[in-house]
């Protein structure tokens, strides 16, 4: 008999959280493109679960790409968790709030967590993905091993806050993140002030890679698929 892949997703998401004592539950995150969210096994992005972001050096594109799907995790009501290291202020500066606000982030629902070395930023981060007052937690410039991220993703399965980790380059160590995305700068719509992305799924449990062009309505606080390129598929993953 075979079994879908969502239900392997579920049954796995189950009995991690029964394993570590947690009470997470299989919910997903609906993108609120139907063409993106159809594009994935589950019908959305799991929570309580860990995504990588991956960006090119020298592109803060896919900063803007990780704080949509921040609001989207968080929603109209949940808060936020933003970790960085220190260092990083003085290349990015500090996050944006006028432009973090286009994204629905308002600074009481956003708590920013700066550390000063990599090993600081995971230990505050597994501890905010135990902590059920969060809804999302972000972290910058961190590619976490096999070891540390298996941490990380029983931290998220008992609490079922999402992990998106934002990587500035190519991902070179393994994890147990259940999807990995490619996030660069695509060109706007004439006259349409929307920040748009070339979006790639470069892994996903379950699921096959996949390419679109993507923008951000701010009116749906979501993503939308740009239709004219919504069809248009990556080779066959390795």
């Amino acid at each position: 008999m075979r079994v879908s892949a969502t239900n392997l997703f579920k049954l796995r998401h189950h009995l991690g959280a029964l394993a570590i004592g947690g009470a997470a539950l299989f919910e997903r995150l609906v993108l609120s493109d139907p063409v993106l969210d159809a594009s994935l096994p589950w019908g959305g992005l799991p929570r309580g679960s860990i995504h990588q972001l991956e960006g090119v050096p020298g592109d803060t594109s896919v900063l803007s790409f990780a704080a949509g799907l921040t609001s989207r995790c968080a929603g109209p009501d949940g808060r936020a968790l933003w970790l960085r290291l220190r260092r990083d202020r003085q290349e990015t500066g500090e996050p944006y709030g006028p432009g973090l606000a286009r994204y629905s982030l308002p600074p009481d629902r956003l708590m920013l967590v700066e550390a000063r070395a990599i090993p600081d930023l995971l230990w505050a981060l597994e501890e905010g993905l135990r902590c059920t007052g969060f809804s999302v937690a972000l972290a910058e410039g961190i590619s976490p091993d096999l070891t540390a991220s298996r941490r990380l993703q029983l931290a998220a399965e008992a609490s079922g806050v999402t992990a998106l980790l934002v990587s500035p380059g190519p991902v070179r160590t393994r994890s147990v993140a259940l999807t990995r995305w490619r996030v660069t700068a695509a060109p706007s719509a004439r006259g349409v002030h929307r920040p748009r992305w070339q979006v790639e799924l470069l892994h996903c449990r379950g699921g096959k890679p996949g390419s679109w062009i993507m923008e951000w309505d701010d009116a749906a606080l979501g993503f939308a698929v740009v239709p004219a390129l919504a069809s248009r598929a990556l080779a066959q993953a390795v």
